[in-house]
């Protein structure tokens, strides 16, 4: 398969806030500045920030410092492509992460933070071609990931490391792994983490030739998967099993599960994998001798392909319209040359009917055969151009899918676990870390649910604000009330224009994110009027006000994206406790 396998690459998604609340003044200051910088999409100016706070750390000379400034640089490098820089950073951190003292008696939350960080790195090698050392730290992930207690994290680890390994080649020690990752979640009663391990397991069984374990690994599958909900996990079983099928020349069984990735809710989503379909169904219809079909899917491979590249799809235009406009001209040769045989066989009717039925005959059977080596010119034509197209696409969509699997692995809650560990290091009681734990993973809940809002070129502000909050309430933890409420009086949602759906849009998370993180809401209310001329936002919630330093850097950034589109944010105390953050922006200039 092409880019079929891209979705069994994708590794769990580890967040990063950087912790300066613990760090020196100076040095906090600059940790603050270059992330705000970086949240900002201003990657290259928090470098240059980065590079003033390292040399500050280093300074000092503090360990924790260091670790921290080392690993906040790493991301900013990271998200601007300079891998090889990003990688010396992350090995600094290392060093002084695996130092003799830190590595004679480390906490469990040592053990994930550096199992993570190993992690990190295995992918960044992976991402320079570095196999070998990918490998490396991949195994050594795998070994710190067998200290952690929480199963849930030691399966998430396990099945990373694996998937670095199968990448790497060594297939029989991603399949233990694997295996090890599936046990774990079982026991941790993750049915969808299981059934990701087992389907990778199942994979990778198959590869190395244990045909008596790809029955049991399927059995696994089919047992966990009415558990399972999650889309990319289905998707994951249905493109294993394709791969199956088609590594062992099943074509009608690779045509089902072909029929079940595409029928899979959401699939519309994922254009790439819906492609990858297409393309790979032609090759199966063809084994079956089922040319028409085999067609007919590549066209709609091109259509899918058109609506995704753009130049290509001019290309693509002009060629199919010179194959039609050749097409019809050689069935108009064939019904001249049947008239022509028509007129033959009346004008030499006298000399013998035998005679033009044989000339009759020759004439069909001849242009029967034009047609047939014509219609399989045009397909191997197309079959060419489609594989030669397919690769281009495969070296995108991997530098794509790999630049969003790498954001998602470095920009983590590393520093997060490191104010842990620093806390851990200063004394800080049980009760205290097991907060800030809790309140380190709900941060990757909300933040994982805002990775992926609806796209504003195919929905209003109100259905993007609506779905965001949904998410974001099925997020929060228990006892959190999220509501919202808009109303459009005078006007449409979609005549808002883009520049200040998109501000609105922000603003209101800025909003519910520092109730949610700095004031210790428990109840958020958002809603939204629309009038002829101007949008009106309130986000009100029952927290405390002005708590926390970053509420300060957060008014900022709205009042900022507010002035953008001219218009104003007011935040006022609410009677019986609480804010209320009002934003009007005008519709029109």
């Amino acid at each position: 398969m092409t880019r079929f396998l891209l979705l069994l690459c994708l590794l769990p998604a580890w967040l990063a806030l950087p912790a300066a609340s613990t760090l020196p003044d100076d040095l906090n200051r600059l940790t603050a500045l270059a992330d705000s910088l970086h949240q900002a999409g201003r990657s290259d100016s928090a470098a240059v920030v980065g590079e003033r706070m390292v040399r500050l750390a280093e300074a000092q000379g503090q360990p924790s410092p260091m670790v921290a400034a080392y690993a906040s640089m790493g991301v900013y490098l990271r998200t601007l492509g300079r891998l090889d820089e990003a990688l010396q950073q992350y090995d600094k951190a290392l060093r002084i992460a695996t130092s003799p003292k830190f590595h004679a008696r480390p906490s469990q939350e040592d053990a994930e933070n550096v199992a993570t960080l190993y992690v990190n790195l295995a992918v960044l090698n992976l991402d320079m071609q570095h196999q070998e050392a990918a490998a490396k730290h991949a195994r050594l992930a795998g070994e710190w990931a067998a200290r952690c207690t929480d199963l849930a994290t030691r399966s998430n680890l396990r099945g990373a490391a694996g998937t670095v390994l199968t990448s790497c080649g060594a297939l029989q020690e991603a399949a233990t792994l694997q295996s090890k990752a599936y046990a774990d979640a079982l026991q941790a009663k993750n049915a969808e983490m299981a059934f990701r391990a087992a389907a990778y397991t199942l994979l990778l069984s198959d590869r190395l030739g244990h045909a008596d374990q790809v029955q049991a690994w399927r059995s696994r599958c089919q047992r966990l998967k009415p558990q399972v909900t999650s889309t990319m996990a289905l998707l994951l079983y249905y493109q294993v099993e394709t791969s199956l099928c088609l590594k062992h020349h099943d074509a009608a069984g690779a045509l089902q599960w072909f029929g079940r990735i595409l029928g899979t809710e959401g699939i519309d989503n994922l254009p790439f994998v819906k492609f990858d379909c297409y393309q790979n169904m032609h090759m199966a219809y063809a084994e079956l001798g089922q040319y028409e079909q085999a067609y007919a899917t590549l066209l709609k491979g091109n259509a899918l392909r058109d609506s995704l590249w753009q130049q290509e799809k001019e290309q693509s235009l002009r060629d199919l319209t010179v194959k039609y406009e050749t097409k019809e001209a050689e069935l108009a040769l064939a019904r001249s040359e049947a008239r022509r045989s028509q007129m033959l066989m009346w004008l030499f009717a006298a000399a013998g009917v035998l005679l033009l039925v044989v000339i009759a005959f020759v004439l069909y059977a001849a242009r029967q055969r034009r047609r047939r080596l014509q219609r399989e010119m045009e397909f191997a034509q197309l079959r060419a151009e489609v594989e030669r197209q397919r690769t281009q696409q495969y070296v995108e969509g991997l530098e794509n899918e790999r630049q969003r699997m790498s954001r998602e692995l470095h920009d983590g809650v590393c520093n997060d676990l490191l104010a842990i560990e620093m806390g851990m290091r200063q004394g800080r009681d049980a009760d205290d870390t097991a907060r800030l734990i809790g309140n380190c993973r709900e941060a990757v809940r909300r933040i994982s649910h805002e990775l992926l809002p609806p796209e504003f070129a195919y929905a209003s502000i109100d259905e993007v604000l609506r779905y965001h909050l949904s998410k974001q309430a099925e997020a929060c933890p228990e006892g959190l009330l999220l509501t919202y409420e808009s109303e459009a009086g005078g006007a449409a949602w979609t005549e808002v224009p883009d520049d200040v759906a998109l501000e609105v849009y922000r603003i209101t998370q800025e909003a519910v994110g520092n109730a949610l993180k700095h004031a210790g809401a428990t109840s958020i209310a958002v809603s939204m009027q629309l009038h002829e001329d101007a949008l009106t936002l309130r986000v009100t919630d029952n927290g405390q006000p002005h708590a926390g330093q970053s509420r300060g850097v957060g008014m900022r950034t709205m009042r900022q994206r507010a002035s953008a589109i001219g218009g104003a944010v007011s935040v006022t105390p609410v009677a019986g406790g609480g804010t209320c953050v009002l934003l009007q922006a005008p519709l029109k200039a």
